[in-house]
């Protein structure tokens, strides 16, 4: 086999070697419950609540009051929405995409977009990935 063969084989090998390991750590791992975007719908409201939930799938929940009553928004992870530098505040209107959060008896939705305003924070691509997976918090000097 001439080298410039055996140089293309080993090229290809480590191109398919590394496209399965970014395809492998790109996998939405720990992001929370699955998004369908087959049960998107869009809701509109304003914010009367805003919890820190702690556990598995921690982060930040918005309470939204719309026309039809509360509805609980699961929205993404603290440490996530400060490096993007993003915040919600009570008394704020908002628009919300997103779909029912499975397996739940109460009015949540799991977001894919939010907008206050002219400004619209994107929280999963069109599949329903969130834009965290794969995050790491950005960790500071001492801790």
């Amino acid at each position: 086999m001439s080298y410039a063969r055996c140089s293309k084989i080993v090229c290809a090998l480590a191109a398919l070697i590394l496209t399965a390991t970014l395809a492998a750590s790109t996998k939405p791992a720990n992001t929370g419950p699955k998004y369908d975007v087959t049960k998107e719908v869009k809701i509109k409201g304003v914010v009367q609540d805003i919890r820190q939930v702690p556990g598995e799938f921690e982060g930040t929940h918005l309470v939204v009051k719309t026309d039809a009553g509360d509805v609980l928004v699961h929205v993404a992870p603290a440490d996530f929405l400060k490096e993007i530098d993003t915040e919600f505040k009570k008394g704020d209107t908002v628009e919300v995409v997103g779909c029912k959060a499975p397996d739940t008896t109460e009015n949540e939705i799991l977001a894919r977009e939010i907008t206050v305003g002219t400004n619209t924070t994107t929280l999963r691509d069109d599949k329903g990935v969130p834009v965290w997976a794969g995050w790491k918090p950005v960790k500071v000097s001492g801790d």
